[in-house]
């Protein structure tokens, strides 16, 4: 890899079924997975309009406050985290979905067990990708650059 390259460009994801369209499907573990702080590990997938998060967060962790242009949707999938969106502070239990406006402030912390979550960004989180190019496959990344610069 020369200075420059992201991991994503000179590593396309090559299982699954591809169409010329762009259309693909491809098993979710086969996605590179990347370990951002200790033992929060992020599943990135990306497409021209939107991308999606597979998040995984151990207990008695979560995310700093921070905003980004980007309109945020989440689903919970596993376990609990409490969710700080503007002055509001909730609960956020499996099944529940959390919408994160564009540019308002948010936090999340897990307690006692992990949180698995899938976020879903429109448009596509560009900033992941500045983070990511770095970052080798779970290995940590320098997530304190990523939040203080979008948030």
């Amino acid at each position: 890899m020369s200075d420059g390259d992201s991991y994503f460009e000179i590593v396309p994801i090559t299982t699954g079924t591809h169409d010329a369209s762009g259309g693909s499907v491809v098993p979710m573990d086969d996605y590179p997975k990347y370990e951002i702080a200790e033992g929060v590990i992020f599943c990135p997938v990306f497409a021209d309009n939107m991308s999606l998060n597979f998040v995984t967060f151990p207990a008695n962790s979560g995310f700093p406050p921070h905003t980004h242009p980007e309109e945020q949707i989440s689903i919970v999938r596993e376990g609990e985290i409490e969710i700080t969106i503007g002055d509001t502070v909730t609960m956020a239990r499996p099944g529940d979905v959390i919408i994160f406006p564009p540019d308002v402030p948010h936090a999340g912390r897990t307690f006692d067990a992990l949180c698995r979550l899938i976020d879903i960004f429109s448009p596509p989180r560009r900033g992941m990708l500045d983070l990511l190019a770095t970052a080798n496959p779970i290995r940590s990344a320098d997530a304190d650059r990523w939040w203080k610069a979008e948030g």
